[in-house]
């Protein structure tokens, strides 16, 4: 006989004995009342099948069941002159095993229900099985008849359940015979954790006896591969004690092997230290990792045990991926919905980004202040990022988000129970085809985009949805004395809303088709909030190497987290040869223009420009003393700056429509050139100097 089954052939072997006399009966199974079956003694003393639970354990399985004996007839009838057994579709009887010690004797009138454990292969279905009902007489038996085990089911909403049932007695000889407890597995979680991979399994236990009990300190739980090999698990929170059928969640806890194979792993119990002896029980564990996709909806765990969560749902509702120049920018929302009809807590969530191979992790939390609570039909999102190697990609990363817990630590001091806080996984989800893949750039990712369109922004919930942002303007100056090139972008921010709004602070950058990245610095100084029905023109500057052509350009968007909100295909536009200067949201008309030289007494000369203009502008754009201004210099015919004049959009010395004069500085005459010509800028003063974006030249 295989050692690891002979505790459970003992127990199979305990047979239901009761001395018995016999009366009249009716041996026939029928409808006992409405929609229930049962099998009748006479025609007011009848037998039905209730709390039917069929079990699956990695080795076996086990049928429970409650049978009761209803009396409404006019006298006592004795339980003990009957027995039960488990009949399969193959005509194979299983013992029946009385859980607890009951009064037989069941008077006129009243109703007795009888609880028992049958051991069974762990293959058989509802359909296979019959729980029979038979008579003693002295020696023998005769049959009566059987009951459905499906049918109760059926009727019961139930279905086969991965479970094991584990008599204490076995592991406390103190305990009563009858001291039963099922256990079962909700989700388990593989989680590298310090550098350590765990694995986190919730297991519900169920007390199957009338009084409260605790797990004896001899039970044993260990996880078993299919090689054999045993990983010991542990309480992260003590049990307590176990109130009868109240089913109890509590966490598990196991250091693993990195490569362990969770398709073929069990949940053993056993005596302590008699693992590879004595089973107690077995559940398979394959079935209850579970690992969403991004999208994927799924009720928040455990919230049996914590009513304040029931109806909340969880999801990582995005997620993305890119890689840049200092590692692989890994970024998540994760969404918590109220599905009830009534108001959820909300509880304090992390996350852990790692990689299934090796032991790389980051940690991330979201600051972010949001309500306590969560009414019906309400959502919230929390937004996680991370920065990975960049030899990783996104098929081999998961997002493990986790719950800070108050536990009861599994080991009491001497002064009494501790607790702590830990976080704990609730969630596991696959980054697979998030964003691009690890080798790729984020521009091979970034949408198109036509300049002038509204930008489509992730909503992360850092920018105000009524906050409606553009590019408007996106040009490129080369600095050639400097060895570097500078792009300007002009973005156009638009408060659709009925209340004034802060003007968000997000952050920018700019990445090439090879990879290479460069910061985006915004303009010094900036409004705080922008009216309702009104837009606000923000700058920001890129410096860029001499060498970049700017025509393959992915512009990248961030909330002031580091959350991505928008990845676009852009390039920067040429500069016009004809037609008006743009500096929105100002379109300047050059009607007619003239520059002229004049001759000063100390030998040097001044140069003039005439202007006549035609100024126009969007109405609704507002414009302040923080806004752009435009720079004019003159250069000779070798691109040698001669003198330059600038000039704002504000103030007495606005440019406006009409006729305008700029008078420049002087000139020594070696510089008068007939080749002269004029390069118009426009001028963004930003923390790390003016940045200047080339609008128009003209040549007089």
């Amino acid at each position: 006989m295989n050692p690891q089954r002979k505790m459970k052939r003992l127990l199979s072997r305990s047979a239901l004995l009761l001395t018995a006399a016999s009366f009249l009966t009716l041996p026939l199974a029928t409808s006992a009342f409405a929609g229930k079956e049962g099998v009748f003694l006479s025609d007011s003393v009848y037998f039905t099948l209730d709390k039917v639970s069929l079990s699956a354990g990695a080795d076996d399985g086990s049928l429970r069941f409650s049978l009761g004996l209803n009396n409404h007839g006019n006298s006592t009838v004795d339980f003990n002159n009957y027995g039960v057994k488990v009949i399969d579709s193959n005509g194979i009887t299983y013992t029946a095993r009385l859980n607890e010690k009951v009064v037989a004797r069941v008077k006129a009138g009243e109703t007795e229900t009888f609880k028992f454990t049958s051991a069974i292969p762990n293959n058989l279905s509802a359909a296979d099985l019959k729980v029979d009902i038979f008579r003693w007489n002295y020696n023998s038996t005769s049959d009566i008849g059987a009951l459905s085990v499906e049918s109760a089911m059926t009727e019961a909403g139930q279905s086969l359940e991965q479970q094991t049932a584990i008599n204490l007695k076995e592991i406390d000889t103190t305990l009563a015979d009858d001291v039963l407890i099922t256990a079962k597995l909700g989700r388990s979680y593989k989680v590298l954790k310090d550098g350590v991979w765990m694995v986190y399994s919730d297991l519900i236990l169920e007390n199957q006896n009338s009084t409260s009990v605790k797990l004896p300190d001899g039970l044993e739980l260990n996880f078993q591969d299919s090689k054999g090999l045993t990983y010991g698990a542990q309480f992260v929170s003590s049990p307590g004690a176990l109130l009868p059928e109240e089913p109890v969640t509590v966490t598990l806890q196991s250091a693993v092997s990195a490569s362990l194979d969770t398709d073929h792993l069990s949940l053993v119990f056993s005596p302590k230290g008699k693992v590879k002896t004595t089973v107690l029980g077995t559940i398979s564990a394959a079935k209850s990792f579970s690992v969403s996709k991004i999208g994927d909806k799924s009720a928040y765990p455990n919230t049996e045990d914590n009513a304040a969560l029931n109806g909340l749902e969880i999801s990582t509702s995005w997620a993305s991926v890119n890689k840049q120049s200092d590692g692989l920018h890994v970024q998540a929302n994760v969404t918590l919905t109220n599905t009830s009809e009534g108001i959820v807590t909300l509880p304090t969530l992390s996350a852990e980004i790692q990689a299934l191979r090796g032991t790389v992790a980051v940690t991330s939390s979201d600051t972010a202040v949001r309500s306590a609570y969560l009414s019906p039909n309400e959502s919230t999102t929390f937004h996680f990022q991370g920065v990975m190697p960049a030899s990783l990609n996104a098929e081999g990363l998961q997002v493990v988000v986790l719950e800070k817990q108050t536990v009861v630590a599994s080991t009491t001091p001497p002064s009494g129970a501790s607790t702590n806080a830990l976080n704990l996984p609730v969630a596991v989800t696959s980054l697979a085809g998030a964003g691009v893949a690890g080798e790729a750039t984020s521009y091979a990712a970034a949408q198109s985009y036509k300049i002038g369109d509204v930008l489509k922004l992730t909503s992360n919930g850092n920018i105000d949805s009524n906050i409606e942002m553009s590019l408007v303007e996106f040009g490129l100056s080369v600095n050639s004395d400097f060895g570097y090139k500078t792009v300007v972008g002009k973005y156009k921010l638009t408060n659709k809303g009925t209340s004034t709004l802060t003007l968000p602070d997000f952050q920018s950058d700019l990445t090439n088709v090879d990879g290479y990245t460069y910061a985006g610095v915004r303009q010094t100084n900036v409004a705080k909030t922008i009216a309702p029905n009104t837009s606000y023109v923000l700058n920001y500057s890129y410096m860029v190497p001499d060498v970049e052509k700017a025509d393959k350009l992915a512009l990248n968007l961030y909330d002031t987290n580091r959350l991505a909100v928008g990845s676009y295909k852009t390039a920067v536009q040429s500069v016009p040869t004809t037609g008006p200067i743009s500096v929105y949201p100002f379109t300047i008309n050059l009607d007619d223009y003239n520059l002229s030289s004049t001759y000063n007494r100390d030998t040097s000369f001044s140069y003039r420009l005439r202007l006549d203009l035609t100024v126009e502008r969007q109405a609704q754009v507002i414009t302040d003393a923080n806004f752009s201004s435009l720079l004019f210099e003159i250069v000779d015919s070798e691109g040698r700056l001669l003198t330059s004049k600038s000039m704002s959009f504000t103030g007495q010395q606005k440019i406006m429509s009409g006729v305008q004069f700029i008078d420049f500085g002087t000139v020594k005459s070696e510089q008068l050139n007939s080749g002269a010509s004029i390069n118009v800028y426009e001028v963004v003063a930003t923390p790390n100097g003016d940045a200047k974006r080339l609008i128009k030249t003209i040549k007089p």
